[in-house]
């Protein structure tokens, strides 16, 4: 990843986002401090980041699916609902926002997210 220079007004908007999640980047300019102090912070407001943009896409992408959606065991439409689960990331916890259908006919829930959003399980 290229290091892009910030404009002073993109450095404002790091220092409001700072200020709102109480990581006090704006009291650290004033302070002598150790570096890993330093770092820190920008370690933090990087994960709220990286954690606030992660819920934004898997939002936008399960809203993406809002049509009844197949059963992968025998096939039926079935309806589609919207529903919000704690998903722990290497950034630290999120919602997921995912889709979810049940299937009447096999009673059982499926996850048509699972494949597309990319939560399925891992092959390690």
């Amino acid at each position: 990843m290229a290091r892009v220079k910030l404009s002073q007004q993109e450095w404002e908007t790091f220092l409001a986002l700072a200020d709102r999640l109480e990581i006090d980047v704006r009291g650290l300019l004033m302070r002598d401090v150790p570096f890993h102090v330093l770092e820190a912070a920008g370690h933090a407001l990087g994960r709220a980041a990286a954690q606030a943009t992660t819920e934004r896409l898997t939002l936008a992408r399960a809203e993406r699916l809002c049509e009844p959606q197949s059963c992968p065991t025998c096939g039926r439409q079935c309806p589609l609902l919207h529903r919000e689960r704690p998903l722990e990331t290497v950034d630290g916890p999120i919602e997921l926002h995912e889709p979810v259908c049940h299937c009447p006919a096999c009673r059982r829930d499926f996850f048509p997210s699972a494949s597309s959003i990319g939560t399925q399980s891992a092959n390690l």
